[in-house]
């Protein structure tokens, strides 16, 4: 993969990356020292704002003013779920073509002390916190909570790690950074980066999984480690910090913090097993889906699916690539993430044909707010095979389960091209069709004040056209990402995409607005062409269903 733009990392840290482009980006931060200082830069842009806008912190005696008001109340009440919200709008970004949703989604909803937050809900994971992960809550409540006193002090801030729920799937747990003269700190520090580590191994320090996931919600952090196999009994989390509570010089505490923290894995591989499954199927697309098992643990139930791709489709996913090689803007070696840019929706039915968990492909990427949304992560290896650990919120009751294969998403090249004098395109607007969708380019001006990065090798001047488009697209066909801009004398430019779609209508169409911007280009040519490379295509023929044991 070549170095990440500002515009791509800042929507990676702002978690609007999903599936292979932030696991892309994810592998690439960990050989990059250049993308990696992006990336701290990024996040420390953020938390300038966050700083910005964030709420005064209470009084020391908030708590004890409040506790002594109150009668002791020992258990949470436990209140109805809320209906998932409904957005009409979605936003996406260039690139964005697997979903995957969120590993974590966090906290509490009021900034108070740990003694607070533990009298009123006794852990953070425990049901009764809307904003948890539910499988965190199932898993809380059936007692995999581990609680104890584990903590270091260092330059006046006390590093506490508060719960912990850990089971063969993945580790979970929250701290606070407590300030020697009451309060908090807010609970930030860079995982990967500037010195601080927090990794897990076994006993004998064999390090088995870095940090998945990191976010925080006033005053907690929360951590999140994803596990995959041959996970002993006894387990260390490490930490090994060197800088807390912001960055760039925002509310920063530098010393040494280090800590490490025994986990007990047993209850949580005791309560888990799984099924195999060994069921496989080739569509005429040439996509092979092979359904190996079924994993139950107490935070989350986990289907393993391992796909790839026939020889001919691989063949021709390299030729729709090709295009852009022809014009210049593709110059590094065609590699398995490059032959990965397909996907498959299905769903999970039960006995009484309700669906258990869905997953949707590029095309329509699923929405975090739908019930019981499957969260996708996946691996490469070097043949293009991608081994998926779909997982979902662990199983009831049902005696039976049944995979039923929607579609397959692919990408393929495209051939469509629209051309217009950019002078004169606002008076009069150019429209194109292609495969049943429609395009409008509305607008071209050159921006002259776009702030970008300046260390190399990221765009050194601030020059660029911006194109502004609207539209319909199918329910066949992904969103419109892939643009290349060839001026009067030939040169090609790459676009970058950003925009919003509206919902599907009843015949799955979806209006579109978006914005192209062309770095590079500081002139505004008298003849501009825009030429589609690659699209994404839905193919719903795949009829295939298979049976998965449930023998618990």
């Amino acid at each position: 993969m070549k170095c990440v733009e500002y515009e791509q990392m800042s929507r990676h840290v702002e978690n609007e990356t999903t599936g292979r482009e932030r696991m892309a980006i994810d592998t690439h931060l960990l050989d990059c020292t250049v993308c990696r200082k992006l990336y701290e830069e990024c996040i420390a842009e953020r938390e300038a704002l966050q700083q910005a806008v964030r709420a005064p912190e209470l009084p020391a005696s908030f708590t004890a003013d409040v506790l002594a008001q109150l009668e002791p109340y020992p258990d949470v009440v436990k209140r109805p779920q809320k209906e998932p919200q409904v957005y009409t709008k979605r936003k996406w970004k260039k690139w964005v073509y697997a979903a995957a949703g969120g590993f974590l989604a966090l906290s509490v909803a009021a900034s108070v002390s740990p003694s607070f937050a533990s009298y009123l809900t006794k852990s953070i994971f425990n049901r009764g916190n809307q904003m948890i992960d539910q499988g965190l809550q199932m898993a809380g409540e059936r007692g995999f909570v581990q609680q104890g006193d584990y903590h270091v002090s260092d330059n006046g801030v006390t590093l506490r790690v508060l719960d912990i729920v850990a089971d063969p799937t993945r580790v979970a747990l929250s701290y606070t950074l407590e300030k020697e003269s009451g309060g908090h700190l807010d609970p930030d520090f860079e995982p990967r980066l500037d010195g601080n580590k927090v990794y897990i191994t076994d006993t004998n320090g064999k390090k088995l999984a870095d940090i998945f996931n990191w976010t925080r919600n006033d005053p907690y952090g929360i951590i999140g480690f994803q596990l995959e196999k041959n996970i002993p009994e006894k387990v260390i989390v490490h930490f090994e910090l060197s800088r807390v509570g912001g960055f760039a010089g925002i509310g920063t505490k530098e010393g040494n913090w280090n800590l490490q923290l025994p986990v007990d894995m047993k209850k949580g591989i005791e309560a888990t097993h799984s099924v195999a499954v060994n069921q496989h199927h080739t569509t005429k697309q040439g996509v092979t889906i092979d359904v190996k098992k079924l994993l139950f643990a107490p935070s989350k139930s986990q289907l393993e699916i391992v796909t790839s791709l026939s020889e001919s489709a691989r063949e021709q996913m390299r030729r729709s690539i090709e295009q852009e090689r022809r014009l210049g803007l593709k110059t590094e070696e065609i590699g398995p993430q490059d032959e990965s840019s397909y996907g498959i929706s299905y769903r999970l039915i039960d006995e009484g044909g309700r669906v258990v968990a869905g997953k949707s492909g590029p095309v329509h990427p699923s929405r975090e707010q739908e019930k019981n949304n499957i969260d996708s992560t996946g691996s490469h290896d070097t043949s293009g095979r991608i081994t998926w650990r779909d997982s979902f919120v662990p199983l009831g009751e049902a005696k039976r389960l049944i995979f039923v294969l929607d579609a397959v998403d692919i990408e393929e090249a495209a051939d469509f091209t629209l051309e217009f004098a950019p002078d004169t395109v606002k008076a009069k607007p150019i429209t194109g069709h292609y495969q049943g969708n429609t395009i409008t380019v509305k607008d071209f001006t050159i921006n002259t004040e776009w702030d970008m990065k300046k260390t190399p090798p990221f765009f050194n001047d601030n020059s660029h056209a911006i194109i502004e488009m609207e539209g319909v697209q199918t329910n066949e066909t992904g969103t419109l990402f892939n643009w290349v801009a060839i001026d009067e004398n030939g040169k090609a430019y790459k676009a970058m995409m950003s925009g919003s779609e509206d919902d599907p209508d009843a015949s799955g169409n979806r209006k579109f607005t978006s914005t192209l911007r062309i770095y590079g280009m500081k002139h505004k040519p008298e003849q501009l062409t825009l030429k589609l490379t690659r699209v994404m295509k839905r193919y719903t023929d795949v009829n295939w269903k298979a049976d998965i044991p449930l023998n618990r």
